[in-house]
């Protein structure tokens, strides 16, 4: 088994020229990162808008909600024995991400949502928004075994860890659609269409994260992956129409998935001083078998329109980290 070496039994003129803290000394490790993460949009490519009467001519679909990039943070503490297995605890969030899409139109073209419910919930519409909100939280515990090699002809280390352990994926969306009609300079009349999702999704992961370093600079990538349990649910507000009937009384569904969840993370680090070190990087993460807020809205006017649930939609998510590590 490798051992560690003290950089303070290597001191004087005889080791001068080794690279600076080129070994892998550290027992504890922490860690925060400043996400800026794009989305892509992996809805069902359905219409939400159409002209009136005429369900072919969509004006507004789920593929016209496209993602900027978000803000979230990242974090990591974990510890490592000298027979080199340890455990580490992680999180990481992505807020605010939001979406929306507007079309208007000019009398005599109207617009309403698809049929057959369309037909009675809006009166000549001349425009609508789409909004779509999300929030992504995951949480991890991992153990790990190291092994850890001397490049001699860098003077560099290359350790590597593998990785199991427990993740936490919840991903939380609401969606809506409302119409604008009968628009005249005091007045307008107003009908709305919200959704809201939730997903719970629990499950074992297995990864490996390999760090290379010398002088002051280190790369450190990770791959993990991950099948979980995915408890979902699906709220839809109630139905009012133009008139202010309520057509649909508030409706929900429960169901569970098989979700697959893949993290990938590529970063360099410059090291400040012995213990702290600044990090910045490129992420990849994907999210399956998810029930997404825009999936769920249910235009057909039957008693059972918007029990279901539909599930199977994807998340993935790219983009940049930022931040500070220390190991000592």
């Amino acid at each position: 088994m490798k051992k560690f070496c003290s950089r303070r039994l290597l001191r004087g003129p005889a080791f001068a020229r080794l690279p600076l803290a080129a070994q892998p000394l550290w027992t504890r490790y922490a860690l925060t990162d400043a996400l800026f993460w794009g989305r892509d949009n992996q809805t069902i490519n359905r219409p939400l808008i159409v002209g009136a009467g005429n369900p072919s001519d969509v004006r507004l679909s789920t593929q016209d909600l496209q993602f900027p990039f978000s803000e979230g943070v990242r974090a990591f503490y974990g510890s490592r024995n000298p027979d080199l297995r340890g455990w580490e605890v992680g999180y990481f969030g992505v807020y605010g991400q939001f979406a929306d899409a507007l079309t208007a139109t000019t009398p005599p073209d109207f617009i309403q949502f698809p049929p057959p419910i369309g037909n009675v919930l809006t009166a000549d519409a001349e425009s609508a928004v789409v909004t779509y909100a999300s929030t992504v939280n995951s949480a991890e515990i991992n153990v790990f075994s190291t092994t850890t090699e001397l490049l001699r002809r860098t003077g560099g280390w290359l350790t590597v860890d593998w990785l199991a352990g427990f993740r936490y994926i919840g991903l939380e969306e609401d969606s809506s659609i409302v119409t604008e009609c009968c628009l005249t300079p005091t007045s307008s009349i107003f009908t709305p269409y919200r959704v809201r999702t939730r997903n719970n999704a629990f499950g074992g992961q297995i990864g490996a994260r390999g760090r290379l370093t010398w002088d002051r600079w280190a790369f450190e990538s990770w791959a993990k992956a991950g099948i979980l349990g995915n408890a979902q649910k699906q709220i839809q507000d109630p139905l009012i129409d133009y008139t202010g009937f309520q057509q649909r009384a508030a409706r929900s569904a429960t169901g569970s998935e098989v979700s697959f969840v893949g993290d990938i993370n590529l970063s360099a680090i410059y090291r400040l001083t012995e213990v702290w070190g600044i990090r910045a990087g490129y992420n990849l993460f994907w999210f399956t078998g998810a029930a997404l807020a825009p999936d769920q809205f249910d235009f057909a006017n039957t008693t059972t329109a918007g029990t279901g649930l539909v599930s199977g939609g994807g998340l993935f998510m790219h983009g940049a980290n930022l931040g500070l590590e220390a190991r000592w």
